[in-house]
């Protein structure tokens, strides 16, 4: 008797090693997607707090004009 593994196992074998590449990758490719969307928010955040501070020095001045 042969101590060898299987055809069928050797397949499944090689199935669970792609498997557990690509889930390796799919979480990859989670975690560069949330750093994105971060990125994104900080920035729109950003955008917004220049808006605000833009409005108000824009309020500030008009009011002395006045």
């Amino acid at each position: 008797m042969s101590h060898h593994p299987s055809v069928d196992q050797v397949k499944a074998d090689i199935l669970n090693v792609f498997k557990s590449i690509s889930e390796g990758e799919t979480q990859k490719q989670q975690r560069i997607a949330a750093e994105r969307l971060r990125k994104a928010r900080q920035y729109i955040e950003n955008l917004r707090e220049q808006k605000r501070l833009r409005e108000e020095l824009s309020d500030g001045w008009d009011l002395e004009l006045h």
